[in-house]
């Protein structure tokens, strides 16, 4: 009777342990999927943060370099930007106003020229409002090819009547991008993460061990006894 009993708890304990082994592997697939979700958001967040503190960028505004000079009925503002100027893109922006009143004006057409060390490096940009930090402001992005100290003329009209105004501008290496590098780091750690997340990995192939529970020739004739009664 015993032995009969002793079989039947092996039999329970081997239900019991083969139940439990697949609630915890349930479980941990569960979380595996929650931290893949969690992860991929949070990858996908960074990106864009980075992504937009690379790219956004105002225009207008930057380092001064001339302020109200008088120029026939007007006083003239410019300015640069980045602050050092490197090689590259020059932000050039400009206001205009009215030397009696200081009223802002923007009939008149502005255009700005950059000239290099060669007579040849001339660059000539119609200055617009467009994307400017302000409805008064003049812009013109231009690219600068190399260092040196190069000279910005703006020339501004309005009908017959013209005016210059000029002043050197001295023109740094460009140097390397941190942030940019920063960025392609990040985006590329991130891009293959992902990838190896997803794809790379192959799911484990545990060798399952057959196991047969065969009660001994005593257990087998005592659950039978217990059976017939």
């Amino acid at each position: 009777m015993m032995g009969a009993w002793i079989a039947i708890i092996g039999l329970l304990r081997r239900d019991w342990l083969l139940a439990g082994r697949g609630a915890v592997q349930t479980a941990f697939s569960l979380y595996n999927e929650a931290m893949r979700i969690k992860i991929l958001t949070l990858s996908l967040t960074l990106m864009a943060l980075f992504s937009l503190a690379a790219l956004a960028r105002a225009h207008g505004g930057g380092t001064p370099q001339l302020v109200n000079e008088p120029l026939g009925p007007y006083w003239l503002s410019a300015w640069t930007y980045p602050d050092p100027p490197q090689v590259g893109e020059l932000q050039v922006t400009a206001a205009l106003a009215k030397s009696d009143t200081g009223e802002p004006v923007t009939e008149p057409v502005i255009t700005v020229y950059v000239r290099g060390a060669s007579k040849s490096d001339v660059f000539e940009k119609v200055m617009t409002r467009d994307d400017a930090a302000t409805p008064y402001f003049y812009n013109a992005d231009v690219d600068v090819p190399y260092a040196g100290t190069w000279m910005v003329e703006l020339v501004v009209r309005e009908g017959d009547w013209e005016g210059r105004a000029s002043f050197p501008l001295t023109i740094q290496p460009a140097p390397i991008n941190e942030n940019l590098i920063r960025l392609a780091a990040f985006l590329t750690l991130a891009f293959l993460f992902t990838g190896w997340w997803f794809w790379g990995r192959k799911p484990r192939k545990k060798r399952v061990r057959k196991r047969i529970f065969m009660p001994r020739p005593d257990e087998d004739s005592a659950v039978n006894d217990m059976f017939r009664k």
